[in-house]
């Protein structure tokens, strides 16, 4: 069984909890978006004017999915199936947690606002239940049949516990200096106020079941006679190294 739009699901999930939370708290007033792109970079100056034209960043949120890495404990948890041969028979499950920026763009204290709205959402909703998971796939309008991959996205099987065994999870992580500055060097794009998340469980690709063992073809019965007093405990077809009978 697997679950290819489990990623892509999960993010949609944090989005649509994101910008219903900026719905009630804006009121009826023109709503910033939420973006999943990276943070945009600054803008680039004219050939030959050195300081280009800084104009007034519009308010909006970025949720962007910047690292996705395997959950310990499941990957720990399943051990490895071979057969007699040591062919092995069975694969663990892809099971990953994702991890998340959150950063809040526009001018003066709006952007520190909207860094508080959304996290004050996140944070409401650190276990989302299941019939939150089908509700919110269940609001995307997407043609039947589908013309692109993401429009079986409501088809997800995110809150199917055959497919997903655990809750999704949100939690934030701490950031310091060094963790924050690599990260926004990498964007290359100007530091903003900002909060990292981590999301668990995501199973992408889970196989519950074992194959059937291999069936009993013939029985070989065979006996030994019980050694007694100075006879080998050993049986005779067991040979010893020359270094175990000195030992011995």
């Amino acid at each position: 069984m697997s679950a290819q739009l489990a990623i892509p699901a999960t993010t949609y999930l944090l989005k649509t909890i994101i910008e219903d939370r900026l719905a009630a708290a804006y009121q009826g007033l023109p709503t910033p978006p939420v973006l999943v792109a990276p943070p945009p970079r600054p803008a680039q100056s004219a050939p030959g004017n050195s300081q280009p034209q800084q104009a007034a960043e519009s308010p909006s949120l970025t949720l962007f999915m910047h690292h996705a890495g395997p959950n310990g404990a499941w990957r720990n948890m399943h051990e490895p199936v071979v057969n007699s041969a040591g062919q092995r028979i069975r694969r663990d499950p892809l099971v990953l947690d994702l991890q998340y920026l959150l950063a809040a763009h526009g001018a003066d204290l709006e952007r520190e606002a909207l860094l508080g709205i959304a996290m004050s959402a996140l944070h409401r909703n650190a276990i989302i239940p299941r019939p939150m998971i089908t509700q919110m796939l269940g609001r995307i309008a997407a043609p039947n049949p589908a013309e692109k991959l993401l429009d079986r996205l409501p088809s997800a099987q995110l809150a199917d516990p055959d497919h997903q065994p655990e809750t999704i999870t949100v939690s934030q992580l701490p950031v310091d200096i060094d963790t924050s500055t690599k990260l926004w060097s990498a964007f290359q794009s100007p530091i903003r106020p900002c909060a990292l998340y981590q999301v668990t469980t995501v199973f992408l690709e889970i196989e519950e079941a074992y194959p059937p063992p291999l069936a009993v073809e013939t029985v070989r019965i065979s006996g030994r006679p019980e050694p007694t007093g100075s006879e080998s405990p050993f049986a005779p077809d067991v040979i010893l190294s020359r270094a175990a009978q000195d030992e011995a």
